[in-house]
């Protein structure tokens, strides 16, 4: 799909009105299009462990189960307070411990993905941003 089409297409669904992050939808309709064969899932509940015993729950931004691979989509919330990194740190060394590969789009990295104006050249840059951090 053109950048064009999918800027139109994200704004004719009225991403911004969705129980999911615009961000979230983006990332994950990009995923599909890049990869057909993969079952994406958003807001993915799973039961996390830390060095064997039983750590807590999350539910991971966008997640491919069959490959293991969690993205973790980091607003400002996540630099916000020395305790939410904390908890993203401990996160993290839970979800490698299991075995899962972890990429994480950070907003003061990847500032037209976690933009609020979705117009074309957002769509385009946000589309460079992701394809970028995914290798």
């Amino acid at each position: 799909m053109d950048v064009i089409a999918m800027a139109n297409d994200f704004a004719r669904k009225n991403m911004w009105e969705s129980a999911y992050r615009p961000e979230q939808l983006f990332v994950r309709d990009l995923l599909a299009e890049l990869h057909d064969d993969w079952i994406i899932k958003v807001e993915y509940p799973l039961k996390l462990k830390l060095d064997e015993k039983s750590y807590r729950g999350c539910v991971l931004d966008i997640a491919i189960p069959k490959e293991k691979i969690a993205i973790r989509l980091n607003g400002g919330y996540h630099f916000s307070s020395s305790r939410q990194y904390r908890k993203d740190e401990y996160q993290l060394e839970a979800l490698k411990q299991a075995g899962w590969r972890v990429v994480d789009f950070d907003y003061h990295k990847m500032p037209n993905l976690f933009n609020k104006k979705w117009d074309d050249e957002t769509v385009k840059l946000a589309r460079e941003e992701v394809l970028k951090y995914l290798g």
